[in-house]
């Protein structure tokens, strides 16, 4: 039928059996096919019947049929009378008189009649309810209202305060009481709306006229007596306080006392609380006023570091101090937020707005400029860095002349290889083996030096190629003719052992003589001092390595904190291989010497003597500097992992433990096993949840210091337009693929010369950098006489990013030309 009357109602040439047959089925025990009825009972009051008479019918089904049947009675005269608000009106009385019927899902639906009547026929609604409660008796009837009026207070919040307070001086006691009841009822769910409507009452404490100032006192006091909170009374106190002090008429100054002796009673510590929040504020003051100086202290402090040309401590101080403060900036934006009595300090709030946009804004100028200072530094630095390495060079010449001539001048290969007895006791040998001493020592001394050279600066690692390149060569070259040096001297050792342990017999028979009677000066000299020199020159390398651990911890920390990971990692990597690499060195020239199989391994006396003190120092050291090298490896690879961890969070909070698997280099389950860790160890302020990690911390920071932010300035000469915009980048990363697009309206066109186009693409804007342009505009006024709407009077910048993983953004900013 529905279908029927919404497609062609001419169809239906009689409307009153259908209107019997619509109210039989009301009656519908199948609740079905008796709400269907009644949807179609509200159309044919709604369009096809008079106002007046469905509104009469549903009063007399009403009155006649039982609460099943009223229920949809009650929602008939809400639906058909909210879209009725002149022909509802003498309704209203006689459907508030149903909530006198005590059940509760009738009274509901009563309510909620009422409330749909109330949305175009508000005031007859709440005169009605008001003039019902000032004349009955019943206190079940009057809550009942009292709940209507709750109902529609919270349908109405934002219109309904002003007949609320109007009704606190109503003549009648019941109307107040209900009032009151709902009034603090509504207070503790609508604080903020309660709290405007008692600043727009303050207001009118500053009327010219003595009753209007004396109504609003009474108002006042009254409110704070329904409400009965600490927090309202405070403020209506101290804002009566100030009244006072102003006030000349005596009816007035009076009735402050009163007001303000009612509040005392009501809360005795009043005075001492208003002291407390008055120091509270000027703490607040002064903290702002501190504020405004952090941006010169931040100059003051970083320059410092630049002057005494310390760029890496200025990169790791210019990080950790940006952070300080915006961490200070956020602690002090929640506290000032969390203030109790925020309505007491506008300007104060006002002022801090300003205040943190200025610092941020000041702070983010003053990185972008101390980070382009530290990059000329580090050209500089780099400049020098170049210098050093032209002297290792020139040390690699010297120590390569050094070697040609030792190589020339030193034992001849015929003597070595035709050696005989004779040969020991030549006065120069043991300057020809200090020779190879010589040139050994500055072999290790200039390769650890290049080492550190290359550790300290790994930053630079490019500029070291030609060094290592050449240095290279160079080592192998020597280090190829020292080991088959030992090769010989290990001849040499063999062929006087042999000497030494063979005597003739006059038989023609040889016995062996024991190794303890060697001739120290002949056999050991050789042997035992080269043996010496090789672990002497070892163990003094370890200790240059154990010594430079701080140092490496602290480059470490420096490259870690500056978001530097892959350095860190190559940095861990480089001294590990280093070490290892020049104990396999050392390990071989021993090796070369003495033999598992060695005569002196052989005589157990001799080897003890003579040789295993050396080799169980080189032994000692060479464990322990693998220990710390293994612990240092360790605990690196940790640190790295989560610095990285930390870096990524501040990016997505959020995280997905793949993602970091991706970008970190392990695997998923070495990642959680360390963040395991780090969150038990308290490194880290973390949870995981399924498979990501979450830091409710970093959560709570201002995303407004992660994003980037957009500034502009506006001059206008005659027809000309000139608007130059920065785009700051605060956070630790780079943005990638910025794509800034200006709208602008038909009557402004972009002129070429000197303006940066209105679609450009910039690959990647840096972190903590700005990027400047400027768009110079002119005026069209014939095309501008034609356009006349809002929207054709804005400039749109529009900016698309990629941040971190790829992640897409967008930023827009609208400039209005009319307040331009």
């Amino acid at each position: 039928i529905q279908n029927i009357i919404n497609q062609d109602h001419t169809k239906i040439k009689n409307l009153e059996p259908l209107l019997s047959m619509v109210i039989i089925n009301l009656r519908d025990e199948d609740e079905d096919v008796a709400r269907a009825s009644a949807q179609l009972l509200k159309i044919l009051g709604t369009f096809f019947i008079s106002k007046e008479k469905i509104f009469y019918i549903l009063l007399y089904l009403w009155h006649n049929e039982d609460y099943r049947v009223r229920e949809l009675i009650v929602w008939l005269f809400g639906e058909i009378g909210k879209e009725s608000p002149s022909e509802i009106i003498p309704f209203i009385p006689k459907i508030i008189k149903f909530l006198k019927i005590e059940d509760f899902k009738i009274q509901l639906k009563v309510i909620d009649a009422l409330n749909n009547i109330a949305l175009n026929n508000f005031e007859q609604i709440w005169a009605n309810i008001i003039h019902t409660i000032s004349i009955i008796s019943e206190k079940s009837y009057r809550n009942s209202l009292g709940n209507v009026i709750y109902q529609l207070c919270q349908e109405h919040i934002e219109l309904i305060f002003p007949y609320l307070i109007e009704e606190l001086e109503n003549p009648s006691e019941n109307v107040r009481n209900t009032i009151m009841l709902v009034f603090k009822r509504l207070y503790d769910e609508y604080k903020i709306e309660i709290e405007n409507e008692i600043t727009r009452i303050l207001y009118k404490l500053e009327s010219k006229y003595w009753r209007e100032r004396k109504k609003t006192i009474q108002l006042l006091k009254n409110i704070n007596m329904i409400v009965g909170k600490k927090k309202i009374a405070v403020w209506i106190t101290i804002e009566l306080n100030k009244l006072l002090q102003k006030e000349n008429d005596l009816d007035v100054r009076n009735e402050i006392s009163y007001a303000l002796d009612i509040i005392k009673t009501q809360f005795s510590d009043i005075k001492e609380y208003i002291e407390k929040i008055n120091d509270e504020l000027s703490s607040l003051k002064k903290k702002i006023k501190n504020f405004q100086k952090i941006p010169a202290n931040f100059r003051k402090k970083l320059n410092s570091y630049i002057k005494d040309f310390k760029f890496n401590t200025t990169e790791i101080q210019l990080n950790l101090l940006y952070d300080d403060i915006l961490g200070k900036i956020q602690d002090f934006h929640k506290k000032i937020n969390r203030f109790e009595f925020k309505r007491l300090a506008f300007n104060l709030i006002e002022e801090w707005e300003e205040t943190k946009i200025q610092v941020i804004d000041e702070l983010s100028i003053i990185k972008s400029f101390i980070i382009e200072i530290c990059e000329e530094k580090k050209q500089e630095f780099k400049l020098n860095l170049e210098v050093k390495i032209n002297l290792l060079l020139d040390r690699i010449d010297i120590l390569k002349a050094q070697f040609d001539y030792i190589k020339d001048k030193s034992l001849d290969t015929k003597i070595l290889e035709e050696i005989d007895l004779k040969w020991y006791i030549e006065p120069n040998l043991q300057d020809k083996f200090n020779y190879f001493s010589l040139l050994r020592k500055n072999l290790f001394t200039l390769d650890v030096e290049i080492r550190e050279m290359l550790i300290n600066h790994i930053e630079f690692d490019t500029i070291f190629k030609d060094l290592l390149s050449t240095w290279v060569a160079v080592k192998v070259e020597i280090q190829i003719y020292l080991n088959n040096l030992d090769r010989k001297i290990k001849n040499i050792k063999q062929m006087i052992v042999d000497d030494l342990t063979l005597i003739d017999t006059s038989g023609g028979r040889t016995e062996s003589k024991n190794i303890d009677g060697l001739n120290e000066e002949l056999s050991f000299q050789i042997v035992q001092g080269h043996i010496q020199s090789i672990i002497s020159f070892g163990i003094e390398g370890i200790k240059k390595f154990n010594n430079n651990f701080d140092n490496l911890n602290s480059k470490l920390d420096l490259l870690t904190k500056t978001g530097r990971f892959e350095e860190s990692k190559k940095l861990i990597e480089m001294n590990s291989s280093q070490i290892k690499s020049f104990i396999n060195d050392t390990e071989k020239q021993i090796e070369t010497i003495i033999e598992k199989k060695d005569i002196f391994k052989q005589n157990k006396d001799g080897f003890d003597l003579y040789v295993r003190p050396f080799i169980d120092k080189w032994n000692s050291s060479k464990d322990l500097i693998i220990q710390k090298l293994n612990n240092f490896v360790q605990k690196g690879k940790e640190h790295v992992c989560l610095h990285e961890i930390k870096y990524y969070l501040k990016i997505m909070n959020p995280v997905n433990f793949e993602l970091i698997s991706i970008y970190v280099g392990l695997e998923i389950d070495q990642i959680k096993k360390l963040a395991l860790k780090f969150i038990k160890e308290e490194k880290l302020d973390a949870k995981i949840i399924n498979n990501s990690i979450y830091s409710p911390k970093l959560e709570m920071e201002l995303p407004s210091f992660s994003e980037i932010k957009l500034f502009n300035n506006i001059r206008t000469i005659g027809n000309e337009m000139e608007i130059n915009l920065r785009v700051n980048n605060p956070s630790h990363y780079d943005f990638r693929d910025l794509q800034i697009t200006l709208k602008i309206p038909p009557y402004l066109k972009i002129s070429k010369k000197g303006s940066f186009p209105n679609f450009s693409h910039i690959e990647k804007l840096k972190a903590n950098s700005n990027f400047k342009f400027k768009y110079l505009l002119k005026f069209d006024k014939e095309i501008r006489q034609n356009f006349t709407e809002k929207a054709q009077d804005e400039i749109n910048l529009i900016i698309y990013y990629k941040g971190p993983y790829d992640i897409s953004k967008k930023l827009s900013k609208k400039i209005n030309l009319l307040l331009s």
